[in-house]
C-alpha cells in the first residue's frame, strides 16, 4: 500500500526561514533533513553541488548523546479515514492513539531514545483520488507534529512516522514523507520518498510525487546534497525516506554515512530484502509495519500485517514482532561501538560500474510529474505507461 511524501523547506519559504532562525547551530538539521550545520555546506541547500561523501572512508557525524540507543518500533493498527470530506475527527482519533502508544512505549519498558511508527498512522490508506488524499494529507510542521513533538519533549526521545503530506511550496502535489521529530519537540527531518516503483498493479499506479518525479526542479531549489538525505543526529545518521525495493538508493545513502535506516511500511515488506540491505551496507535498519487492522475500510483485517523488525549490520534480526497484533518491538543499538568499527562501504568497484551505470536508460525517467499531476491511480497508470522510455 506504499505511496507518500512532503517538504516545507524551499529557500523562499517563510516557514523554513523561521525554522532555521529558531534553531541552534547544532540543530540546523531541521527542514533540511538533519545535516549538521557547517559553513562549507551552506551552499548545498541553495542549489550548490556539494555532496557529503568523503574520499578517505570516513563520514560526517554528530557526537552521540550517549553510547546506546534504545529503540521501540510500534506495530500498531491502521485506520483509514472514511469521511475525507470532513476528516478531522477520525485523524484526531488516530493521532490520539499514537500519543497513547508513545506513553506506553516510555512506560513499563523504561525511557526510549527512538519510537517508530508505520507508514500512515494518522490518516491510514485507501486508493483515494488525489483530491481525496490531499484532504487527509498533513502539513509539516502542523498540529499533528506539534502534538507528537510535545510527547517527544516530554520523554526526551525521537519519534518517526510516515505520512501523506502537502506543501504550500508544491501546490497540488501529494507527498509521502518520513518525518523525524526530535527531543526538543521540533521536526528534525522531513524526508520525501526518493522514487516510486512504477507498474504497481495493472491499471493502477502510485501518484504521490517523489523526488525523482520532479528531480530537476528539486535539485534547482534544494541542491544536490538534499536529493539523498541523511539526518545527522545525536542518536545516529538517519534516513526516514520511504525506500522499499531500492537497494541502489540505500547503497548511495550508506556512502553518505547512513547508520540507521528507518523504513515505515504498510501492507507488508520483504524481510529477506531488509536483511540483505542491512548486511550489504553494514547498517542498522528498523522496518515498522502495521498490525492486524479490523477497522480498516475496504480491506481484510490482515492485509499484510506483522513482521515489524529491527535488523543489525550483519543482516540478522535483532528483534521481531511475535504476532500480527499491536506490539512493541524493542532493541538496544550500541551506536558508539558500531561507529568505532564502521566506515563507508569499502568494496564497491566504481571504476567497473560507472561505464554501465552511465549508459543505462531506466524504463521510467525522471520529472514525470513536473508538469502533469494524475487525478487518481488509473490516470497515473495511463500517464506513466505512455511516457516510458522503453
Amino acid at each position: 500500500m506504499s505511496d507518500k511524501c512532503n517538504r516545507n523547506d524551499s529557500p523562499q519559504s517563510p516557514r523554513r526561514r523561521e525554522l532555521l532562525a529558531a534553531s541552534s547551530a547544532g540543530a540546523v538539521a531541521l527542514a533540511l533533513g538533519g545535516r549538521a550545520a557547517k559553513a562549507e555546506d551552506s551552499a548545498a541547500g541553495r542549489g550548490g553541488e556539494t555532496v557529503s561523501v568523503a574520499a578517505d572512508g570516513n563520514y560526517e557525524r554528530t557526537p552521540l548523546r550517549k553510547d546506546t540507543v534504545r529503540v521501540t518500533a510500534v506495530q500498531s493498527i491502521m485506520r483509514a479515514v472514511r469521511n475525507t470530506g470532513n476528516p478531522q475527527r477520525e485523524m484526531k482519533a488516530n493521532l490520539d492513539h499514537m500519543l497513547e502508544l508513545i506513553d506506553q512505549a516510555n512506560g513499563f519498558g523504561g525511557p526510549q531514545d527512538l519510537v517508530c511508527f508505520h507508514e500512515q498512522p494518522i490518516m491510514g490508506w485507501n486508493p483515494w483520488t488525489r483530491e481525496q488524499a490531499l484532504r487527509v494529507a498533513i502539513e509539516i510542521p502542523g498540529p499533528e507534529t506539534e502534538a507528537l513533538g510535545a510527547k517527544a519533549k516530554q520523554y526526551g526521545c525521537y519519534i518517526t512516522f510516515g505520512t501523506y503530506a502537502k506543501d504550500r511550496d508544491w501546490p497540488g502535489h501529494l507527498l509521502l514523507n518520513g518525518v523525524l521529530i526530535g527531543p526538543s519537540g521540533s521536526v528534525v527531518a522531513n524526508h520525501w520518498k526518493t522514487n516510486n516503483i512504477r507498474g504497481f498493479i495493472p491499471g493502477w499506479d502510485i501518484f504521490t510525487t517523489s523526488i525523482y518525479d520532479v528531480l530537476d526542479r528539486y535539485r534547482e531549489i534544494y541542491g544536490e546534497e538534499e536529493v539523498l538525505q541523511v539526518a545527522r543526529t545525536d542518536i545516529g545518521n538517519i534516513s526516514c525516506a520511504v525506500t522499499p525495493g531500492q537497494p541502489d538508493v540505500i547503497r548511495a545513502l550508506a556512502m553518505k554515512g547512513l547508520e540507521l535506516r528507518m523504513s515505515s511500511s504498510s501492507g507488508g515488506y520483504s524481510v529477506t530484502e531488509a536483511q540483505v540491505i542491512a548486511r550489504h551496507n553494514r547498517l542498522w535498519s528498523v522496518v515498522c509495519n502495521q498490525s492486524v487492522s479490523p477497522e480498516q475500510p475496504g480491506f481484510p483485517e490482515f492485509s499484510g500485517a506483522g513482521d515489524t523488525a529491527i535488523f543489525d549490520p550483519r543482516g540478522q534480526i535483532a528483534a521481531r514482532a511475535r504476532s500480527v497484533h499491536e506490539e512493541f518491538v524493542r532493541a538496544t543499538i550500541p551506536m558508539a561501538a558500531f561507529r568505532r568499527s564502521r566506515a563507508l562501504p569499502p568494496g564497491v568497484p566504481m571504476e567497473m560500474l560507472r561505464p554501465v551505470y552511465d549508459r543505462y536508460v531506466p524504463r521510467d525517467g525522471p520529472n514525470r510529474q513536473a508538469s502533469y499531476l494524475p487525478a487518481d491511480g488509473a490516470d497515473a497508470s495511463r500517464h506513466f505507461t505512455s511516457n516510458r522510455n522503453w
